[in-house]
């Protein structure tokens, strides 16, 4: 089920860098906000054959591996803003098309698209090479451009922060496929591949945040995080790695898209990683409090759900982590106590637990529609007709109309006087998306619903001569 996801808004705004608050009230900053999110939100369930093999084996490391996401899409829908995803190398394609553990499968564990998606070049996004590599998709782009189109139709949202693994470990004694290691090369095409296919300007980076000041860690001392607002809309994506990885990250990227998982003492240092609110409660609160961004985990390995103990997802909570990652934003119906993460009323977000009651604004800040007509190419309007339920509106003529029309179309011609009378009779509540031939009328009508009280409102750039150029279909 879809819930409405909600943050609170909140008056006061440098309580979570380490200041005192002004008089006067300040926009909600990014660093002062909790939200809920997956952790490894790109995994299915490991095969049953191979599950079995595991259990055999290593029983701890099959329970720590039994647990799977629903799409990625479904986790937006829900209300998450925090995503994780693993990435392997595979410059060439076809690295990890044959995985080990199809051995113990009677019956093929991918199908033909997936099997021709890790065929392909491109950065992979699954857990475990030969083990557990079974994930929605296998490409980095096809994730990347369904955050992209999801983006599109909502350009209001909160911003979605993105964590990423750079998997290069290798288990010769077990006989594993070898993984290419991250080079700084590597992480210069990674880079490169989200600034494409997301669009520079859907990003949130470190240059961003910097401004005029020397580095990050200057920048969130004397200015602080950007506020809710200028990040709405955008992507934030952060490196979990240290050392010699995260250097190589740093030395090759000019403009880096990543923000990196640096030593307080690094002028880089901006979001920290501490995956023990139990064992770690202090060091949270001391970097959350000196305007730090924190993500922390509410339970590891399934151990957690298993045994419904919340201590761990009670201290993360507490914490004042801005991020919280889980297996179990919702329950899993195979175990007792229905383990869950969520916030009250079942919202994944909400105004940051360090704040004081008179700090808290009494006001609610929905992700609102757009303010204004979102226009869409013919790829992101089928996507949308593809994964939401709009009402498709065609304002072109009956004799246009009879030559084809998108299938599941209401016909309005806006050309006639009773346009507006006929539109009234729909649900404003309702998306819209408008279309006509080239794209001059639904504009037009678009502008006229949007001022009639319909708030979702959307039309299709280059009318249905630009969908059929598309490829996509018409019917008569």
């Amino acid at each position: 089920m879809v819930r409405q996801f909600f943050l609170i808004g909140i008056l006061l705004a440098c309580i979570a860098c380490g200041k005192k608050p002004p008089t006067e009230t300040a926009p909600i900053k990014i660093n002062q906000i909790q939200l809920i999110g997956s952790h490894n939100s790109y995994k299915l369930p490991v095969a049953a054959g191979i599950m079995k093999q595991l259990q055999s084996e290593n029983a701890e490391l099959a329970a720590g591996l039994d647990y799977s996401h629903p799409p990625v899409l479904e986790q937006l829908s829900l209300g998450l803003r925090l995503l994780e995803l693993d990435l392997y190398h595979d410059p060439e394609g076809g690295r990890f098309s044959q995985p080990l553990g199809l051995a113990f499968l009677e019956t093929a564990a991918l199908d033909s698209a997936k099997k021709a998606a890790f065929d392909r070049p491109g950065f992979k996004v699954f857990h475990v090479q030969d083990i557990d590599f079974n994930s929605h998709h296998p490409l980095l782009v096809d994730y990347l451009e369904e955050l992209k189109q999801w983006s599109q139709l909502q350009p209001n949202h909160l911003p979605v922060f993105i964590t990423v693994n750079a998997k290069d470990e290798n288990y010769p004694e077990r006989g594993l496929t070898e993984v290419l290691s991250f080079d700084t090369q590597a992480f210069r095409e990674l880079d490169e591949t989200l600034r494409e296919v997301l669009g520079a300007e859907n990003l949130l980076t470190p240059k961003e945040v910097m401004g005029s000041h020397p580095d990050l860690k200057a920048a969130l001392t004397e200015s602080g995080w950007p506020s809710l607002a200028e990040a709405r809309g955008k992507f934030i994506w952060i490196l979990d790695e240290k050392g010699e990885k995260m250097e190589a990250y740093l030395s090759g990227a000019e403009e880096p898209v990543f923000f990196v998982t640096a030593p307080e003492s690094h002028p880089m240092s901006g979001i920290h990683i501490l995956n023990d609110p139990i064992e770690q409660q202090e060091e949270i609160r001391s970097l959350v409090n000196k305007g730090y961004l924190v993500r922390t985990r509410a339970d590891a390995d399934t151990r957690e759900a298993r045994t419904n103990d919340t201590l761990r997802r009670k201290m993360a909570f507490e914490s004042g982590a801005q991020l919280i990652s889980t297996d179990y934003y919702l329950p899993d119906e195979r175990f007792e106590g229905s383990y869950q993460v969520a916030f009250s009323d079942g919202v994944y977000g909400r105004y940051h637990p360090f704040l004081t009651e008179t700090e808290k604004a009494a006001t609610e800040l929905p992700e609102a529609p757009a303010s204004e007509v979102v226009v869409l190419d013919a790829q992101t309007f089928q996507f949308g007709r593809t994964h939401g339920s709009p009402l498709v509106l065609d304002v072109r003529t009956q004799a246009e109309v009879d030559e084809g029309i998108i299938p599941g179309a209401v016909h309005i011609d806006f050309m006639q006087a009773d346009f507006a009378d006929k539109a009234k009779k729909l649900k404003k509540e309702d998306p819209v998306f408008i279309y006509c031939k080239v794209g001059g009328r639904s504009a037009r009508a678009a502008e006229l619903m949007r001022g009639m009280g319909f708030e979702k409102v959307y039309h299709l750039e280059g009318g249905i001569d630009g969908w059929t150029a598309a490829g996509f279909p018409v019917v008569r």
